[in-house]
């Protein structure tokens, strides 16, 4: 580097930061591109499926077992798994961005935005996400980009501008709950952090509300309204009631003999599904076309029928409904990660499976930290004292709090997946308190001793 170009980054240090970030991020997603593949889990059929009937104009036909927003992407283009693969790598590339950009407003430092934004590009469990054809990095995307737009709102000054932010803010939020349906709850926890954006005048503040509520109420309302007049359901999917058997069907011989056939037939593949694997989870959808043969129900009415029982069951037995949720919460912290050591050649496969030894301990680590600050800010008076929590502070743990709850109320499969969209916030929160953390004066008068 030239002495101008050093003398630059030096009165710029966020300049030389996002370079390394765009370069790094840049290199290693080519790299991904040219010697891994793309990878298919148990969901990618259904979201290929649904993508296929977009691409044939046959909405009509859509299904309501998975929302739009995945399947639209994939529609896009043309289902083809290496065009989605470079697509999701790019939007990656795009989202350590824009976690440089979220993390220097929260944080004042450009070094910390920098391994920030770093993190995510280094830890392979985040990288390697980007390859597998299922719907969480693309939901990452609208995610980051959501906050980014929050934090935007947060620092801007001017009426007209902060309109437009806010709509595209409520359009980022949709997008994000119309990708994955655990992110319907966006649109809700931002509004006050919206209605509270800035100085203005109480008039203002509720023009604001209104321009960033108008996208969810159309885009999400209208889902929601399409799924209950399709389906009779009043939900983001028409999955609810699988969904739920994954809590209740580890008691689900507590049914009553009215529901004989639907609660033996579960009893069958559960057991099955214990004998294999140890646990339950996941013994549902094996046992869908058993039971809709035994209950003459369709799969819809079968959904229905089995989120009645589940309802049953938890007012019965609320404390095995409890542990069940429970586990599913320790569950969303576990970090694994989701690749395939096999699609790398030897020397590669070994130095990434420690990297993602390595990567999955920061994971863990930055988890327990979050758990650890985030609460003593709720019930140690000089925790708050000391790091002084601002709006996007609370807003990023607010958000990550109330996904961990939400997510193991309504399921109890994949847990550890539904954190891969927030796992970023939760380094963004923990940077940011690293960097606010003030010593107590009892320990500065220490020091000077």
């Amino acid at each position: 580097m030239s002495e101008a170009g050093r003398g630059y980054v030096r009165r710029h240090p966020l300049a030389g930061w996002a370079a390394a970030v765009m370069l790094v991020g840049g290199l290693e997603r080519l790299l991904l591109w040219l010697f891994y593949e793309p990878i298919a889990y148990g969901d990618t059929p259904s979201y290929l499926r649904l993508a296929g009937q977009i691409s044939g104009l046959r909405f009509s036909g859509y299904d309501g077992t998975r929302t739009p927003g995945y399947p639209v992407f994939l529609a896009i283009l043309g289902g083809d798994p290496r065009r989605v693969m470079l697509a999701q790598l790019v939007l990656g590339w795009l989202v350590s961005i824009l976690l440089l950009w979220i993390a220097w407003h929260m944080t004042g430092s450009a070094r910390m935005a920098g391994l920030v934004a770093l993190a995510y590009d280094l830890i392979p469990a985040m990288l390697l996400f980007e390859a597998n054809l299922i719907a969480e990095s693309f939901t990452t995307f609208w995610v980051v980009l959501s906050l980014a737009l929050l934090v935007a709102l947060m620092g801007g000054r001017r009426s007209l501008s902060s309109l437009g932010v806010a709509f595209l803010l409520g359009v980022a939020v949709s997008l994000a709950g119309l990708t994955r349906p655990l992110f319907y709850i966006l649109p809700v926890w931002f509004l006050p952090f919206v209605y509270l954006a800035g100085q203005d005048t109480l008039p203002r503040r509720l023009l604001r509300v209104a321009v960033f509520s108008l996208a969810p109420v159309v885009m999400l309302g209208g889902w929601l309204l399409f799924i209950y007049r399709s389906y009779d359901m009043l939900s983001p999917t028409t999955m609810g009631g699988y969904q739920l058997v994954q809590h209740t069907g580890a008691f689900f011989e507590y049914l009553p003999e009215d529901s004989a056939g639907i609660r033996d037939t579960y009893l069958k593949y559960r057991a099955a599904k214990i004998a294999e694997s140890g646990v339950q989870t996941n013994a549902i959808w094996d046992a869908i076309p058993e039971m809709t043969q035994v209950s003459g129900l369709s799969f819809y009415g079968l959904s229905g029928e089995l989120a009645r029982l589940s309802f049953s069951l938890i007012r019965q037995q609320p404390l095995l409904y409890l542990r069940s949720v429970i586990e599913g919460w320790i569950w969303f912290w576990k970090a694994p990660a989701y690749w395939r050591p096999e699609a790398f050649p030897g020397v590669a496969q070994v130095f990434l499976r420690g990297g993602v030894l390595v990567g999955r301990a920061i994971e863990l680590s930055a988890n327990a930290a979050f758990l650890v600050i985030s609460l003593s800010l709720v019930i140690w008076p000089a925790a708050r004292r000391r790091l002084k929590p601002t709006k996007p502070a609370v807003a990023v743990a607010g958000l990550i709090w109330l996904t961990s709850i939400v997510q193991t109320l309504a399921d109890h499969g994949d847990n550890p997946r539904f954190l891969v969209p927030l796992q970023m916030l939760v380094f963004l929160f923990v940077a940011w308190a690293a960097s606010n953390f003030k010593p107590s004066s009892s320990s500065n008068n220490m020091a000077a001793r």
